[in-house]
């Protein structure tokens, strides 16, 4: 007996020490803030993703950024930002204040977390920093190259090269490389149906009908920027760029990647992707033809005609004047130095400036912005071919889904219930059980 009343003595003394020491570090942290700059707003990432432990001068305005979740309990907490394809139903701040902003980036499509395809979801935040020009720090300018890429001839194979190519190597004159095989565009299934009528050398998992060079086969996710990439891409004449999802504005490397290096893009994805072409005839759009076999029957015909092919490669061949008319492109292009394109870091800083100086603002009269779907626009997957919305279709299934869970969402955060992801996951899908999103 006298054992155990001194083992239960020693854990409840043991415990206290604990407790002590955790106090003691909160205490230490937010002291440590409170006295050494008393009207600096913390901002915090929820998600660990930009800066941390770190005082920022934004233009006027300074703000402390961290990653230590023991400030959402200070009072000068203003801000607390959100890495999206980190974001955990099962992980979220204990109480949702009016008077904390909230803060969204994300760069990637809904394929990693379709929830954000609604409103209810994205109106729980604040700000946002998506792919979308109506962000409030819009991303869709990541992966652009930058002008002397664009512009430059450093990969470019003349088209006659290219056929010669195509008869000595046997290349088909149309790539296509993936080995993201479940995708919300369902982009395969347009492929396969366009390879019935036009030869496509099909290097990655998905399709896959040809066997890549020795020193890009082990590695070549790593290697997509690279110099032997690059040069590899740019002996075909077209190249298959489709999206992994249907956004507005959602424009990623696969468009940029064949434009630089010369070969022609056909384009699948974003509805708005002319608006960021070098001039009015860069890439084909598959949306352009009623079904693949209109697309292959022009693309042969492109073939025959050496004049109506380079056509598409002005911003390579073309004039000066002519290579990049796109005021848009340009005015984009020629504010980035060649130091900051691809880097995505640029952004994130950006981001975080534009939060700190909107927190500084909390105290006037400003009204209170709502990140809406304009934001991060995608709606329900439609099969490539019949451009209808395929019910059974299992992408259509996530997005309805997460319609309930979005809405799920919203009551237990607006309300400040806490989240246990088991009555959450069950409350989302008997909402789901009675078509009540």
């Amino acid at each position: 007996m006298i054992c155990k009343i001194y083992t239960l003595s020693k854990f409840i003394f043991t415990l206290g020490i604990i407790l002590f020491v955790i106090q003691l570090y909160l205490f230490h942290n937010i002291k440590f803030l409170n006295k050494e700059d008393p009207d600096i707003p913390v901002i915090l990432w929820w998600t660990p993703f930009g800066s941390d432990g770190l005082t920022k001068t934004c233009g006027y305005n300074q703000c402390y950024f961290t990653y230590n979740r023991t400030f959402e309990h200070t009072s000068h907490l203003k801000a607390i930002l959100f890495y999206g394809s980190n974001f955990q139903i099962n992980d979220l701040p204990n109480w949702r204040s009016a008077y904390v902003q909230w803060g969204l980036i994300h760069e990637e499509s809904p394929r990693n977390n379709p929830i954000f395809v609604h409103d209810k979801a994205l109106n729980l935040f604040n700000y946002s920093s998506t792919f979308s020009r109506f962000s409030d720090v819009p991303l869709y300018s990541i992966d652009l190259p930058n002008i002397e890429e664009l512009l430059g001839n450093k990969y470019f194979i003349p088209t006659k090269e290219k056929t010669a190519l195509i008869q000595s190597q046997n290349l088909a004159p149309v790539l296509y490389i993936q080995s993201d095989c479940n995708t919300a565009s369902n982009r395969d299934l347009y492929v396969l149906e366009l390879m019935k009528y036009i030869k496509i050398d099909s290097y990655g998992t998905c399709i896959n009908n040809a066997n890549l060079d020795k020193r890009l086969k082990n590695d070549y996710l790593d290697r997509l920027n690279s110099n032997e990439f690059l040069s590899f891409v740019a002996r075909y004449k077209f190249t298959l760029a489709f999206e992994n999802a249907i956004c507005n504005d959602y424009i990623t490397e696969k468009l940029w990647r064949p434009l630089l290096v010369g070969s022609v893009p056909i384009y699948y994805g974003s509805p708005s992707f002319k608006d960021w072409l070098p001039n009015n005839k860069s890439a084909i759009s598959v949306l352009d033809f009623l079904e693949p076999k209109d697309l292959a029957n022009y693309l042969l015909d492109l073939l025959k005609n050496d004049t109506e092919y380079e056509q598409y490669l002005v911003h390579k061949i073309g004039k000066q004047q002519e290579r990049l008319t796109n005021k848009r492109l340009s005015d984009v292009l020629r504010k980035r130095s060649v130091k900051e394109s691809h880097n995505f870091g640029n952004y994130v800083e950006d981001f975080e400036c534009f939060i700190c100086e909107k927190v500084q603002n909390t105290q006037t009269k400003e009204e209170i912005s709502i990140v809406s779907k304009k934001h991060y626009d995608c709606p329900l997957p439609k099969n490539p071919l019949s451009g209808k919305i395929d019910e059974h279709d299992f992408w259509v299934n996530q997005w309805n889904i997460e319609k309930c869970g979005a809405k799920v969402l919203e009551h237990y955060i607006l309300n400040n219930i806490t989240m246990h992801i088991e009555k959450y996951n069950h409350e989302k899908f008997q909402l789901y059980n009675k078509n009540g999103c």
